[in-house]
């Protein structure tokens, strides 16, 4: 199964400290917390994931699950 992507704008936080103002969210689903984990030790994954944090001044990555 693929993972489930959303994404969107954010055009002015409501609650924000200092510096912390996104300018978009991007949320994945992953299959389960192994596919992930294949997926990021996957050397094509490896040899293209630095062009994502050259792009990127901050990223957050956050582990969730369903409430």
């Amino acid at each position: 199964m693929p993972a489930a992507r959303r994404a969107g704008r954010v055009p002015a936080p409501l609650v924000a400290d200092a510096g912390q103002e996104w300018d978009a969210v991007l949320l994945v689903r992953y299959p389960s917390r192994a596919a992930f984990s294949r997926m990021v030790a996957d050397p094509e994954y490896q040899e293209v994931t630095v062009l994502r944090t050259r792009a990127l001044t901050e990223a957050v990555l956050q582990a969730t699950s369903p409430w």
